[in-house]
């Protein structure tokens, strides 16, 4: 009697929802990602950067009365817009019954509970950072939101329309904002961004140089 041949376990191959069209220097495999760790010419550039975040986890959690739960073992933001940095993730309070969770740090992501209100969100969105010396000139050109309030105390959470894309955007600092848009607009929203960012000198960034921004404003 004839028997399938075994298969040997293989991670998917999971692609970006942007290519920026700039060489690599530096790359490393995770999950099933190509993760661009350096790109060309970045050591002789203050910034901006624009820097694709897609790969990171991103969790949604819904609940009637989420105030009172503790997804992921996270503290729910008391209001609106409010974002608590946890090591390694950072949970917004989108409104009564939302927030979103984002594993940003260093340290690998922990495993999600069996919770039916977290839904997994990481291939449905693109997340990009905007880094560097320049960002707020950059973001001026995008989008009409207030973004750098400066009675806000930061980090903080803004949703609303950039390049006519809803999207989630907080800022961590002047030289630091992470924001996500459904995957679908992830190709033309980072061609676009990056155009349109031409003029202040913005450039494709590696996780890298995320990751020393978030370093430096202490959020790791």
């Amino acid at each position: 009697m004839m028997t399938d041949a075994p298969t040997r376990h293989r991670p998917s191959h999971r692609r970006s929802p942007v290519s920026f069209g700039a060489t690599p220097t530096a790359t490393e495999q995770r999950d099933g990602w190509t993760v661009v760790l350096r790109y060309q010419r970045e050591d002789d550039h203050p910034g901006p950067f624009l820097v694709d975040l897609s790969h990171r986890h991103r969790w949604d959690y819904q609940h009637g009365q989420v105030a009172t739960r503790r997804p992921m073992d996270l503290p729910v933001p008391e209001r609106f817009g409010q974002v608590g940095v946890h090591r390694p993730l950072v949970i917004n309070r989108m409104n009564r019954t939302q927030v979103a969770i984002w594993h940003l740090g260093t340290a690998a992501p922990p495993p999600a509970p069996p919770d039916p209100g977290l839904t997994e969100t990481t291939d449905g969105h693109c997340m990009l950072a905007l880094v560097g010396a320049g960002v707020p000139e950059v973001l001026e050109h995008l989008t009409p939101l207030d973004l750098f309030a400066p009675a806000r105390p930061r980090p903080f959470l803004t949703q609303g329309p950039v390049l006519h894309v809803p999207c989630q955007i907080v800022t961590f600092a002047d030289d630091l904002v992470v924001m996500t848009c459904a995957r679908g607009y992830g190709e033309t929203f980072a061609r676009a961004t990056l155009d349109s960012g031409g003029l202040s000198g913005l450039r494709p960034g590696g996780e890298e140089t995320f990751r020393q921004a978030f370093a430096e404003a202490l959020f790791v």
